[in-house]
């Protein structure tokens, strides 16, 4: 039984300039922003940069 799957994995940045598997970087950010409607780009972008939901709301730490 393989349970690799179900350990908690903490990516974080890393001071070599590494990506954590599926960060995206700043030019696919701007493609992916650059094809989204302009109404709804700032919250998107903000979305892909993990500091706001899809509705535009910030994310918020609890911890």
């Amino acid at each position: 039984m393989n349970d690799d799957d179900t350990e908690a994995v903490d990516f974080a940045a890393r001071p070599t300039g590494e990506r954590a598997p599926g960060e995206l970087t700043e030019r696919e950010i701007q493609e992916l922003v650059a094809r989204c409607p302009e109404q709804q780009r700032w919250a998107f972008e903000g979305w892909l940069r993990g500091e706001r939901l899809l509705d535009g709301d910030p994310i918020v730490s609890l911890g």
